[in-house]
């Protein structure tokens, strides 16, 4: 007579452990442990949709000896490679017969001295000739507002003209400060002309620059100081 073994609960409680397996491994590395998951058999849900018990979950726990090549989901910054900063354009200006970068402040004048209070880095002093006294001794002072120039009229005696490409020239109230781009022409007197230069260009003291063309608009006369 053939017996038949009759299926019961007892066996669908048997725990079924799935684990990768290890090629290669270190035999002085002890093996990863294994963390089995089941439900309780009095909670909800502990049993699969026909009454028999659900699978066992097995979560594996990486151990030090995991292969290299193991993926890993840690959260790890990715390095992004570093951003240059980009290049600051500064303009220049040309005055006496040279060509200075408005990296700092300059101040032109016939005998010109530093401002009472100073602010930022110190302004380089630039001396122009003036026989006949129209230029004062601390004039105008000029230095860079991004790609522009900002020319500041420091109460000069005789004043200061503005002369902007393809523009009227004009005459700055004393103590006035203005925004000034390339090409505009400052005339503070006995022929003394303050060049505004492209940010673009590459330039030094040596810089080869063709010579400040003739004045092309009337001339606006300058009261000699007493």
């Amino acid at each position: 007579m053939t017996m038949q073994r009759q299926w019961t609960d007892e066996d669908d409680l048997d725990d079924t452990v799935i684990r990768p397996g290890r090629t290669g491994a270190d035999p002085a590395v002890a093996p990863d442990d294994d963390t089995v998951i089941r439900p309780r058999p009095d909670e909800p849900g502990s049993h699969g949709p026909f009454g028999a018990p659900d699978d066992d979950t097995v979560i594996r726990v990486a151990g030090p000896g995991a292969p290299a090549g193991a993926s890993r989901s840690d959260g790890a910054a990715t390095i992004l490679p570093a951003v240059p900063a980009p290049v600051r354009r500064l303009p220049s200006i040309r005055v006496a017969g040279r060509v200075v970068l408005l990296d700092h402040p300059v101040v032109v004048g016939r005998r010109p001295t530093l401002p009472r209070v100073v602010r930022g880095p110190t302004p380089e002093l630039v001396t122009v000739p003036s026989p006949s006294g129209q230029v004062s001794s601390s004039h105008v002072l000029v230095h860079a507002d991004g790609e522009a120039a900002v020319v500041e009229d420091l109460r000069s005696t005789n004043g200061t003209v503005v002369r902007p490409a393809g523009s009227a020239p004009f005459r700055m109230p004393s103590g006035a400060s203005i925004v000034v781009l390339t090409g505009t022409l400052i005339e503070i007197g006995d022929g003394n002309v303050i060049e505004v230069l492209s940010p673009h260009l590459r330039v030094g003291p040596a810089d080869g620059i063709p010579p400040l063309p003739p004045t092309l608009f009337p001339r606006i006369p300058f009261a000699p100081t007493p």
